[in-house]
């Protein structure tokens, strides 16, 4: 994964340390710059009656962008900063294309009824992304960010190869250790003929995964182990993660369909609001 320009989104919240501090930590370990970047969300052209207003907001964004910009740059971090009114998708994908970013860094924030702004960038922006949040994605500050386990949960897809390969990379670029974990879903067992005892179905497809598993890697990540789990497949990927102090998980967006494997993009979703530490999130 080629890193060179990171853009991290803020908006000067209460996760605007932690966001700082993994973009800071993925520009040291890969030389790369960070461009800063704060919309002031308007759907519509904002009435001129509220210019005066909206100028104070730029002009406390750039205040805060001046602090945030001389800490990264005593890092030795390349930074810049950008204040953009408009639409927020809209402002992010010009603002990717005119810095040719490889990576976007921003918070989570998840509503009941409704999709969030980061969830609407999630789903919009094709770039690979870390999506900062949990608690120890919270506890983090610049210069604070540890990276020393990693997890890539894997259905045998084409998105899930290209998350595994990422992994390692990132493995490599922080001297991390890597897990790989592949779930079999409970209704996954609905499809096999049931010939014998649920015992013994669940066993043969044990071993049907732990094979598949087991090619999967030797073709793929010779050094790397797998390790096999049954249940729903975003709640054993966030337990192991936990159980495991996991510092990363690394996952493609979508994947196989349910009765090959994990359906990815709602359990990314899942993982997403339910996670303790970051997830770098590939399309």
């Amino acid at each position: 994964m080629k890193i060179e320009k990171i853009l991290a989104g803020v908006d000067f919240g209460p996760a605007t340390d932690a966001i700082i501090a993994y973009a800071a930590s993925f520009a040291s370990a890969a030389n790369a710059s960070v461009h800063l970047l704060h919309v002031l969300d308007y759907v519509v052209t904002p009435p001129a009656y509220l210019a005066p207003y909206i100028d104070e907001e730029k002009r406390i964004a750039e205040s805060n962008f001046t602090v945030l910009k001389k800490e990264l740059q005593e890092a030795g971090i390349t930074t810049c900063t950008e204040t953009v009114i408009g639409r927020l998708h809209e402002s992010f994908a010009a603002l990717l294309k005119k810095a040719h970013a490889d990576m976007l860094v921003l918070g989570f924030m998840t509503h009941t009824f409704r999709r969030s702004s980061s969830e609407k960038l999630i789903k919009g922006l094709q770039i690979p992304m870390l999506v900062v949040r949990g608690e120890k994605a919270m506890t983090a500050r610049k210069g604070g960010v540890t990276i020393a386990r990693v997890l890539c949960p894997t259905d045998f897809s084409e998105q899930s190869l290209k998350a595994l390969k990422t992994a390692m990379e990132l493995c490599d670029l922080f001297s991390a250790r890597l897990d790989v974990l592949h779930v079999v879903h409970d209704s996954a067992i609905k499809t096999m003929k049931m010939t014998g005892e649920r015992e013994k179905a669940l066993q043969e497809l044990h071993e049907r995964a732990r094979k598949k598993l087991d090619s999967f890697l030797t073709e793929n990540a010779p050094r790397c182990t797998g390790m096999i789990d049954e249940g729903e497949p975003y709640e054993k990927i966030v337990s192991f993660a936990q159980e495991n102090r996991i510092d990363l998980i690394v996952t493609g967006a979508r994947g196989l369909g349910l009765i090959e494997g994990m359906l990815i993009g709602s359990v990314t979703d899942a993982v997403l609001k339910s996670s303790h530490c970051p997830v770098l999130v590939l399309h």
